[in-house]
């Protein structure tokens, strides 16, 4: 019964936009938009593992699906979200404590609504990139009930940015870092990867020999290859 009372009050709250649906969060006073995308060959109607995708500050989720993400195979349910601030020729994540404290809470809250409203096998997946993945180290930091398997991929968080305490709450997050970044160094990735592991929560961190851009390029394989299994293993749920 409550998962369809969810459900009836996320349609209320869905609307079709521009390219996409848009969610808004009464609580927090935001909107996220969004696109759905289906990888191999899954259906709207199926019962799938949700993957939650963040792009990077200045792009757009339309091409982040097409270039980070676009060799998913395995049957699975893509959620795309928008940043919420204008950046440049895309959309960005928040920067600074204010911003994260409004809208932090307010994604999680939307994951949630999200994963009730889709026909979700398990628990949703979370990969971010760059801005998107200092969002990502947030959610698993802050929300990590919510999630299965947290992919921060060349992000960064610093302790002034939680307003919150680290709850290690099972989730496992897999972060990626290129030792040559000259935008987000690794250093940042470290410090990051620490401040998580200081609060209990179970990360890894895999550095590889290139730069920001490793998502698009030689580091698509291996992170593609990681997404998939994790979302398999969602699938037996």
């Amino acid at each position: 019964m409550w998962k369809l009372l969810v459900g009836m009050a996320v349609w209320g709250l869905l609307q079709w936009g521009g390219g996409g649906l848009t969610l808004r969060i009464p609580s927090a006073d935001v909107s996220f938009r969004y696109l759905v995308e289906y990888t191999g060959g899954a259906r709207r109607h199926d019962r799938l593992p949700m993957l939650v995708a963040l792009h990077g500050n200045g792009d757009t989720a339309e091409n982040f699906q097409a270039t980070a993400l676009n060799e998913v195979s395995l049957p699975a349910r893509l959620i795309l979200v928008r940043g919420p601030r204008q950046y440049g020729g895309g959309q960005a994540w928040p920067r600074d404590g204010e911003e994260f404290s409004r809208y932090a809470p307010a994604l999680h809250e939307a994951v949630t609504l999200l994963a009730a409203e889709y026909p979700t096998a398990g628990k949703p997946v979370l990969l971010g990139f760059s801005g998107g993945g200092r969002m990502a180290y947030y959610q698993a930091a802050a929300h990590g009930e919510t999630y299965a398997h947290v992919f921060p991929v060349s992000g960064r968080l610093s302790g002034d940015l939680l307003d919150t305490p680290i709850v290690a709450a099972g989730v496992e997050v897999h972060a990626y870092h290129g030792r040559r970044d000259a935008v987000v160094p690794v250093t940042g990735g470290r410090r990051a990867v620490e401040l998580l592991r200081e609060g209990g929560v179970r990360i890894s961190l895999v550095e590889f020999d290139g730069g920001h851009l490793g998502i698009f390029g030689p580091m698509k394989p291996v992170i593609t290859e990681a997404l998939e299994a994790r979302l398999r293993e969602q699938a037996r749920h």
